[in-house]
């Protein structure tokens, strides 16, 4: 990392940072004992920034900035083919796939504080540039519904997309905000702002990609080569209001409040489907009418009902997510401080992956025979809901001792919410129905407990506890000792049927679930245990169209840990210290069991066969560690 700091006259100062990150370059993991994937990335950022004092209570804040992140994804197998393999009972062969990926965003700010009296206005501006280019080989998956199946060469499905020579995708944020914080009374403080955000639609330099969506352009699904994204939304208007008041004379509690809306782009990658569809992509379960085999005749993908693009909603919106607080800070004897919280959000129209033109199981056809069934499908239609409630107990550093524990109670409900990020990310079992799938979320965590202590030891010179001096201060003065703890319930676990399942409206995305047998219990005979978690007889393949399984009906093991830490200062002269340090995590050795397998039907279902937080056999990093001793050694001076 580069920076440097310079000084143009005695109100404008210059600051230029600059940051190459070769240690994310090569990112090799293994994917099963015969293959391979590589991403290589190489991030890049620096920013100018300027600060002008105008007067003591005029500045003015401005910044230019540069970031640029590659990653490109290589994908190697022994069986040389561009086809992924999936087997029921079998862990998936990966294919040979190329996908390149790399991001430029250029960025302009400008940000005003003024201050006058009991105002502090802020207010500011932001342009960003944005740029995505990418590109792949060609891929496609082979599905067989057994091993029986996989040696008579029996296809149940099969996929296939052309390669996509690099496009050049490119779009604008404008963003500007103004805020006050006026201090009403000395005891009450009220902040007022508000932000509006323009999140420009992608396009693509040379105008190649074709959107496809049903519902705006037709039964024909494709839109046009150069046809728009999308709507371009104008609404992302976002208020922001809160208070903090310190009732009575003393000042010993604060009550705080606050409201605002929050608005969000979403992940880039989830805009650029309409580049997909500038090649070829099929999607058939038979050839012509005849059982699919392998390897397949490129005749099988010119039948009818084969072509399968990538659909999105070209009305979607933008994503936003409501928030509100309510706190109450109050100082305790023994300069303990307590906060009881409560915090609650709603998001709305979060990112949702969904299939269309799906077989109707009575007739065993789908309403636009043209077109491959079950094609993916992007939008923003769904929506979560956070609560949650704290007390914290806090004492501050103060002769020689810092104290802090929190609990946490919460709930978070959506439909789906595992990959991305941006909430409601899976597809559902029954596309036509959300309400369905609606319950807690997969990082639904109900109870969490965490602390963390430092204590000075009273050794020492100048100590109130055996105060030596000389050799035996300096041996026994300067230690420190720290210690953290956690604990948490477990995490929702849903049950689920393998990939290579497909429903009869054709959703084969690993979102089916199986049947509960009636009247067996989800707790094995024998009780919970690593080797047997979910009793497997208590689940049955779907006997209908829809398991009937509730999603995320169980819930994995919870886990603690304790850390440990020790250090020591020891002076050597006026300007230099030798600091020593151990550290020892989860010092009780405590194995943190992650979740059981949750496919049913695979090997090992229910049973818990790695610990939480564990990438590989030999590296495991995070909390969930087996115990772990490290020692340090620096010189300051």
């Amino acid at each position: 990392m580069l920076r440097i700091d310079q000084h143009f006259s005695p109100r404008t100062m210059g600051f230029l940072r600059f940051n190459y990150d070769r240690s994310a370059d090569t990112q090799p993991f293994s994917v099963s004992a015969t293959d391979l994937q590589q991403q290589v990335s190489n991030p890049i950022n620096g920013a100018l920034e300027l600060l002008h004092i105008f007067k003591p209570n005029l500045v003015n804040e401005t910044e230019f900035g540069f970031n640029r992140s590659t990653s490109n994804t290589y994908s190697f197998s022994q069986t040389g083919i561009y086809y992924q393999v999936a087997v029921t009972g079998l862990s998936t062969q990966n294919y040979d796939r190329v996908s390149i990926g790399v991001g430029n965003s250029y960025s302009y700010l400008d940000n005003l504080t003024w201050v006058d009296g009991r105002n502090t206005v802020k207010a500011g501006v932001e342009f960003r540039r944005i740029q995505m280019n990418q590109g792949k080989t060609m891929n496609g998956k082979i599905t067989f519904s057994s091993v029986e199946n996989l040696a008579a060469n029996k296809v149940k499905k099969a996929t296939l997309n052309e390669a996509l020579p690099t496009n050049g995708l490119r779009k604008w944020w404008d963003i500007g905000y103004i805020q006050n914080e006026f201090r009403w009374r000395p005891d009450l403080t009220l902040n007022l702002g508000a932000r509006y955000t323009l999140f420009e639609l992608f396009h693509e330099v040379n105008g190649k990609p074709n959107p496809f969506d049903f519902a705006t352009c037709g039964p024909q699904g494709f839109c046009g080569v150069g046809a728009s994204f999308g709507r371009q939304n104008y609404g992302d208007f976002d208020p922001r209001v809160a208070v903090a008041w310190s009732p009575g004379k003393n000042g010993q509690t604060v009550l705080r409040a606050g409201f605002g809306i929050y608005h969000e782009d979403g992940q880039l990658d989830d805009q650029n489907l309409p580049e997909s569809n500038e090649v070829g992509s099929w999607s058939l379960t038979k050839c012509l009418g005849a059982p699919l085999t392998y390897p397949i005749d490129p005749s099988c993908y010119a039948g009818p009902g084969t072509i399968s693009p990538q659909a999105q909603d070209r009305m979607r919106k933008d994503t936003y997510v409501e928030q509100w607080t309510v706190s109450v800070q109050s100082a305790l004897p023994a300069n303990l401080v307590s906060t009881f919280s409560y915090l609650g959000s709603h998001g709305v129209h979060l990112l949702t992956l969904s299939l269309v033109n799906m077989i109707d199981p009575a007739t065993g056809l789908v309403p636009y025979p043209d077109f491959a069934p079950a094609i993916n499908w992007r939008g923003t239609r769904l929506s979560s809901l956070y609560d949650g409630f704290s007390a914290t107990l806090r004492r501050p550093f103060h002769n020689g001792l810092l104290l802090a524990a929190n609990y946490m109670w919460s709930h978070e409900i959506d439909a789906g919410s595992a990959g991305s990020g941006d909430g409601d990310s899976q597809v559902l079992q029954n596309v036509a129905c959300s309400a369905c799938d609606r319950t807690s979320g997969n990082w639904d965590v109900r109870n969490v407990f965490n602390g963390n202590a430092v204590y000075q030891l009273p050794f020492g010179p100048g100590k109130p506890m055996l105060n030596q001096g000389g050799i035996a201060g300096a041996i026994a003065g300067g230690w420190e000792m720290t210690t953290a703890a956690l604990a948490r319930t477990g995490f929702p676990v849903n049950v689920v049927m393998p990939s290579s399942y497909i429903a009869p409206d054709g959703n084969s995305t690993g979102t089916q679930r199986p049947d509960l047998v009636p009247g067996v219990p989800l707790t094995p005979p024998g009780g919970r245990s690593l080797a047997q978690w979910i009793n497997p007889a208590a689940f049955a393949t779907p006997a209908g169209e829809f398991g009937d399984a509730p999603r995320n009906l169980l819930r994995g093991p919870g886990t603690w840990q304790i850390d440990l830490g020790a250090g020591k200062t020891i002076p050597l002269w006026e300007r230099a210290q030798i600091e020593f340090r151990s550290e020892f995590y989860n010092i009780f050795n405590h194995p943190q069991p992650g979740p059981p397998l949750s496919t049913f039907q695979s090997s090992g279902f229910g049973s818990i066969q790695q610990t939480v937080n564990t990438t590989t056999p030999v590296s495991p990093v995070g909390s969930g560690t087996p115990r772990e001793i490290q020692f340090a050694l620096r010189l300051d001076f």
